[in-house]
């Protein structure tokens, strides 16, 4: 398994309305996209939205909200499930 950083590119986009968390996250994931696909998991927020506002999704996905790179931590063992590492949840 690798260990993902998925780190905030746009925090003012409405989108980020969508998840309970809004910073930096670490994932341990084989994928890019299982990593993104457990940071939505954990914070991904269903929204209400005035009509005519447009759906609020979570930005977890979205390469343009959220960038996603390999890390080397050792505080962050790579051997494991898919799991969110940072922040706790």
């Amino acid at each position: 398994m690798h260990i993902w950083e998925l780190t905030p590119v746009d925090p003012l986009d409405p989108d980020w309305e969508a998840s309970s968390h809004q910073g930096r996250v670490v994932v341990r994931a084989n994928s890019e996209e299982d990593a993104r696909d457990a940071a939505e998991k954990a914070f991904g927020l269903k929204t209400r939205f005035p009509p005519g506002g447009g759906v609020k999704a979570p930005p977890w996905k979205r390469p343009a909200l959220v960038r996603a790179d390999i890390i080397r931590d050792a505080r962050f063992e790579e051997a494991g499930p898919v799991e969110v590492l940072f922040p706790a949840v």
